[in-house]
C-alpha cells in the first residue's frame, strides 16, 4: 500500500459521499427513528417521549417512554447534524455520507486484499453505484440507514484484516458496525483468519485480538438493552414479531430459508405498460443477481476456496454475516434489491473481483470486457431504480 492509495481512498470516499448527498437533495423520510433518538440523546434520554402512529416499531419501555428497537449507531452518527436540521434530514444525510464514504474505505481494503488499482477502483464503483447500497443510503429510512452505517465500519474491518493489521482494531470496527447491524458480528472469526494469514501469525492469537476489540462494544449493547428492556437480552425484536404472520416460526427458523433463497435468486421486477419506467422494482425486493449482475462472478471465485486461504476467508466472512438473514422471517422488504446483502457487501465485492481477476494466484492487470459490461449493467440497474423510486415513486 502506498500514499497514493490512501489519497485515492480519501478522494473516492469524499466524491462518492458528495454524490450520495446530492442524489438525495430534497428527499427526507417519515421513518426517522434514528434522528429522533439522536435528538433524545442530546437531551440525555435514551427513550422518546411520543410515538407517532406511523412509527409503529417504537415499543413502550417505561411510563411515558418509547424505545427504538434498532441498534443505536445510526442515531450516534446523526448527532452532529441534529442541531442544524430536522431529525428526518439529519438521519438521511448521515446515511448518505456513511454509505458514500464506504466506497473509499472499501477501495483501500481491496488494494490490501491484493486487487490491482484498476480492479479496486472497479470494486469501489460497483459497491457505491452498482448495488442496492446506493438506493438504500440515499433513501435513508431507518432500516436503510443502519445498512449504510454498518457498511462504512465493516469495510474498515475488512481493510485492516486484508493487510494483516491490528486484530484488536478489527474487532473494534466489527463491534461498531454491529451497533448498526447485528449480523455482521458473525464475520469476526473469518476476518481473524484473513488477518492471521496476511500477518503470518497464529489464528488463535488473531482471533483473541478480534474478540478483545469487540467485547467493549458488546458490553455497550448489552448495557443499552438493560436500559431499554431491563435485561441484557434483545427483547425488542422478539416483541415486534409477536402476532406477525411473517414470523409464525419465531424470529429465526430454517423454515424461512426457501423464501430467502427465492428472494436472492428469483425475485423479479414487474413490467408496467404505459410508462417510460416500464420495469418497475417490486417493494418486496429483487434478485441479488438481477440487481447486481457483476455478483455472478462470485461463483467463479468460489472455485478457489480450497487452494487460497485468503479467498476462503472472504467467502466465510460473507456466509457468516448472511447466516442470520438467511433464517430471518422476512426478506427485508420494503426495499430495492436484496438489502440484507449489504451485511456482507465488502466480501461479496472482493469475491466478485476475485472471480474475474485472480487466476492461479496471480491477478490480471485489468478486468475483462465481459466483467466490465456486467459492472456497467449493475450501475445502470441501480441508478435507474434509485431515480425511478426516489423521484417518480415507481415502486410496485
Amino acid at each position: 500500500m502506498t500514499v497514493s492509495d490512501r489519497a485515492a481512498a480519501i478522494w473516492i470516499g469524499a466524491i462518492a459521499a458528495a454524490i450520495y448527498v446530492a442524489a438525495g437533495i430534497g428527499l427526507s423520510t417519515d421513518y426517522d427513528y434514528h434522528g429522533r433518538l439522536a435528538e433524545a440523546l442530546l437531551h440525555g434520554r435514551w427513550w422518546l417521549t411520543e410515538a407517532p402512529p406511523w412509527l409503529n416499531e417504537l415499543l413502550p419501555c417505561g411510563d411515558g417512554r418509547f424505545c427504538v428497537v434498532y441498534p443505536p449507531l445510526p442515531a450516534i452518527l446523526s448527532l452532529p447534524l441534529v442541531p442544524f436540521f430536522s431529525t428526518a434530514v439529519a438521519q438521511v444525510v448521515a446515511s448518505r455520507i456513511a454509505g458514500g464514504a464506504s466506497a473509499g474505505v472499501l477501495y483501500y481494503g481491496l488494494r490490501a486484499f491484493g486487487a490491482p488499482r484498476t480492479f479496486a477502483l472497479a470494486g469501489a464503483l460497483l459497491s457505491a453505484f452498482g448495488t442496492t447500497l446506493f438506493f438504500s443510503s440515499v433513501d435513508g429510512r431507518a432500516w436503510y440507514a443502519a445498512h449504510a452505517a454498518s457498511m462504512l465500519f465493516l469495510s474498515g474491518a475488512f481493510a485492516i484484516a486484508a493487510r494483516g493489521g491490528n486484530a484488536v482494531a478489527i474487532g473494534a470496527l466489527i463491534g461498531v458496525s454491529a451497533l448498526a447491524r447485528l449480523p455482521v458480528a458473525l464475520a469476526a472469526p473469518a476476518l481473524a483468519l484473513l488477518c492471521a494469514r496476511r500477518a503470518g501469525t497464529a489464528y488463535g492469537k488473531s482471533l483473541g485480538g478480534v474478540i478483545a476489540g469487540g467485547v467493549p462494544f458488546a458490553v455497550v449493547y448489552f448495557g443499552y438493552n438493560l436500559l431499554r428492556w431491563g435485561t441484557p437480552l434483545d427483547e425488542g425484536y422478539a416483541r415486534l414479531t409477536q402476532g406477525d404472520v411473517f414470523f409464525n416460526h419465531g424470529l429465526f427458523s430454517p423454515l424461512y430459508l426457501p423464501r430467502q433463497l427465492y428472494a436472492i435468486f428469483l425475485q423479479a421486477p414487474e413490467i408496467v405498460p404505459g410508462t417510460p419506467f416500464f420495469l418497475r422494482p417490486h417493494f418486496i425486493g429483487m434478485s441479488l443477481f438481477l440487481t447486481t449482475p457483476a455478483f455472478l462472478w462470485i461463483f467463479i471465485a468460489l472455485r478457489q476456496v480450497r487452494r487460497d486461504v485468503v479467498v476462503a476467508a472472504a467467502a466465510a466472512a460473507a456466509l457468516f454475516a448472511l447466516l442470520p438473514d438467511l433464517f430471518h422471517g422476512t426478506v427485508g422488504f420494503q426495499q430495492f434489491g436484496y438489502r440484507f446483502s449489504i451485511d456482507a457487501q465488502p466480501f461479496l465485492v472482493a469475491l466478485a473481483l476475485t472471480g474475474d481477476g485472480l487466476f492461479r494466484g496471480v491477478w490480471r492487470r485489468r478486468p475483462t470486457i465481459v466483467f466490465i459490461v456486467a459492472i456497467v449493467l449493475s450501475l445502470a440497474v441501480n441508478i435507474y431504480a434509485t431515480i425511478a423510486i426516489t423521484r417518480f415513486e415507481y415502486w410496485q
